[in-house]
């Protein structure tokens, strides 16, 4: 009676099967399904290290290329400069009198403020302090948020700061009595 109650109820692990689960069809169909998706993960996987080796390459390149366009910028100003340098040589070396040296000094001043415009740099308004544009070295008293006194120039570079303009900045002093 033992054997019709173990034919009912389900083989356990570790328990032999009268018949097989699969076929030898079915196991060979599966195993060449298999070989198949696991080529195709292969020449997938292949396929995506040469595109990231691809993208890592030209992101190297372009790197380089920018490099190489800020050296040739920066070699096209240093050239310009180069004028200006043998402008300040000639006037060391020159023996002229006080007033022309003056008036060669400033004539180099105003050819070298030119040509820093000429390439878009302009100096940063200082009427109304603005922390975007200066940076406030000390307060003194007078009109609130009035640049009082300008310490070192700022210059911008189309919608970007080269430098923040170094200010005094004025603050009434009613402000401050009014507490308390």
């Amino acid at each position: 009676m033992e054997d019709s109650s173990r034919d009912k109820r389900p083989p356990q692990a570790g328990e032999a099967q009268e018949e097989p689960l699969m076929t030898s069809e079915e196991v060979d169909g599966l195993m060449s399904r298999y070989k198949e998706a696991k080529e195709e993960a292969e020449k997938n996987l292949e396929m995506a290290k040469r595109i990231q080796a691809d993208f890592d390459n030209y992101k190297k390149r372009a790197q380089r290329d920018k490099d190489e366009q800020v050296k040739a910028a920066n070699d096209k100003l240093l050239f310009e400069m180069l004028g200006f340098l043998d402008d300040f040589e000639r006037a060391l070396a020159s023996k002229s009198t006080p007033e022309e040296f003056r008036q060669g000094v400033a004539s180099v001043h105003a050819n070298l403020r030119s040509m820093i415009q000429s390439k878009g740099l302009v100096e940063t308004p200082c009427e109304t302090f603005d922390p975007a544009l200066h940076e406030a070295l000390c307060v003194g008293e007078g009109e609130d948020g009035k640049v009082l006194e300008v310490y070192q120039k700022g210059y911008c570079l189309g919608p970007r700061v080269i430098r923040y303009a170094k200010v005094k900045v004025g603050k009434s002093s009613d402000r401050g009595e009014s507490n308390g």
